[in-house]
């Protein structure tokens, strides 16, 4: 499985976020691209942002075909400040805590894919401590196999997403 957003979190994110025509989306710490792509027909504009070079060459080839998404090279910071976004998607959490204040001044919805609980724990506090926290999920899926002759499953590292913002998300839980 590699370090890329699976397809059932990026479903369960999009279900959270739900995205209007009209929203400007941004990605940071973008990876592959796989997130930018599945929300860009459903947004006017898809900012597709990694500091790291391999993983911005990587998303600017995968993302070449789709009109509306622009790959830029730069940290997440410096896009945060100079840049101004509907949603923010941190796929990337290195200097969060403060690209979260920075966001939450622009952005209506942010949303953070977490490995780690003690990041996932620093985001949450940083939220609440901003008055934007909604809520956090424990996201556990498990991909089937064959295992002799029949079905098992394997599960795949836990993801903490946790969501927030001035108008973020779902309001039916």
């Amino acid at each position: 499985m590699g370090k890329f957003t699976k397809d059932e979190v990026i479903g369960i994110l999009f279900a959270k976020l739900k995205p209007e025509r009209n929203d400007v989306f941004a990605d940071i710490g973008c990876g592959s691209g796989r997130v930018s792509a599945f929300f860009s027909p459903y947004v006017r504009k898809v900012y597709a942002v990694d500091n790291d070079l391999n993983a911005f060459k990587e998303s600017e080839k995968n993302l070449a075909s789709f009109e509306n998404v622009e790959v830029l090279h730069m940290d997440g910071l410096e896009f945060l400040e100079n840049y101004d976004c509907d949603i923010v998607f941190f796929g990337g959490t290195k200097n969060i805590e403060r690209m979260i204040e920075v966001a939450c001044r622009k952005a209506r919805k942010i949303a953070v894919n977490a490995a780690r609980i003690e990041v996932a724990c620093g985001v949450i506090e940083r939220m609440k401590s901003l008055g934007i926290f909604h809520e956090a999920l424990t996201l556990n899926i498990s991909r089937s196999y064959e295992l002799a002759g029949k079905t098992a499953f394997k599960a795949n590292n836990p993801v903490f997403m946790i969501l927030g913002g001035k108008s973020c998300c779902t309001e039916l839980d």
